[in-house]
């Protein structure tokens, strides 16, 4: 991949893992727990971790794009 499709990729990948990271929140965006846990977990560690590890603490499981799928097919439940 080059150039536009190597970009829309990572774009795509970082959708993939921002709406699997969101779906730990459930149906309540304002969950306090979920919000801690998101700020101790990926805010407060900066780089001291790889981003795909961070993202596996936060979310206690390896990401899947079920919930990407879910969007895109417009079964998500907002």
């Amino acid at each position: 991949l080059m150039g536009y499709q190597a970009g829309y990729y990572g774009y795509m990948w970082s959708e993939v893992l921002a709406l699997d990271m969101l779906s730990a929140f459930g149906d309540n965006l304002n969950n306090p727990e979920v919000g801690q846990r998101y700020r101790q977990t990926i805010l407060s560690q900066g780089s001291q971790k790889n981003a795909v590890q961070l993202v596996k603490d936060f979310l206690g499981r390896e990401p899947d794009n079920k919930a990407f799928f879910s969007e895109i097919t417009g079964q998500r439940v907002k």
